[in-house]
């Protein structure tokens, strides 16, 4: 497992607006049994992390201070530029287990698809429960036990090391292989066809004056 650092400095008596404009991002670190932290960061330090780092430990190392174990619980952006405004950091223990979510990686070939059917993923994600060192990477879904149509792999068939337990219910599936769609199904020319079909009458009736009132 790849380790990830992160630089963190004191909190400067800025508000979090000043700060960005400085190229640094306001965040805080908190977690059972401490106090919570107020702490910066660099923008463009934090922009390098590889999407790895937001389902792993990261270190956080603040000067000459014993460096942090915490994972990015959370990260607040800007919806229209997608900025980061603040970050939110959990410290953990390496004693406590930990719940998080780590990315399903497909593996394989799947005889079913080379028989003319369509892989389907329903998950790309996995949510998991270990020890903070035990974090996997990924988990591996492999497509060769998939050997007819219509058939799939259940969260309960990934073969995981037994330091990890899936959260997920055991017999949801994961990924499965169905029959393509029928050349005669619904093109999205007809969709829209049907679409504006529908729309018609509705418009008209918007269109319409309202009915004369009735006197009691």
């Amino acid at each position: 497992m790849e380790k990830f650092k992160l630089e963190l400095e004191k909190r400067e008596a800025k508000n979090p607006r000043s700060l960005r404009r400085d190229g640094k991002i306001p965040a805080t670190i908190y977690g059972p049994g401490e106090a919570s932290q107020s702490v910066q960061l660099s923008a463009r330090e934090f922009s390098r992390l590889p999407a790895a780092a937001f389902s792993h430990v990261v270190e956080l190392v603040a000067g000459s201070d014993k460096p942090i174990s915490a994972l990015i619980r959370h990260v607040d952006r800007r919806s229209t530029t997608a900025e980061v405004l603040n970050i939110e950091f959990y410290r953990v223990a390496a004693d406590r287990k930990l719940t998080v979510t780590v990315p399903l990686k497909l593996i394989g070939t799947s005889p079913a698809v080379g028989a003319g059917g369509q892989l389907v993923e329903m998950f790309q994600e996995a949510e998991i429960e270990c020890f903070p060192t035990d974090i996997p990477d990924f988990l591996e879904v492999d497509l060769s036990q998939i050997v007819e149509i219509e058939q799939g792999i259940h969260f309960s068939e990934l073969k995981i090391s037994d330091k990890i337990k899936i959260l997920n219910p055991a017999d949801e599936i994961v990924v499965r292989v169905v029959t393509p769609r029928a050349a005669a199904e619904e093109t999205p020319a007809a969709a829209a066809a049907e679409a504006a079909a529908t729309a018609a009458p509705a418009a008209e009736a918007a269109s319409a004056p309202p009915p004369a009132k009735t006197k009691e």
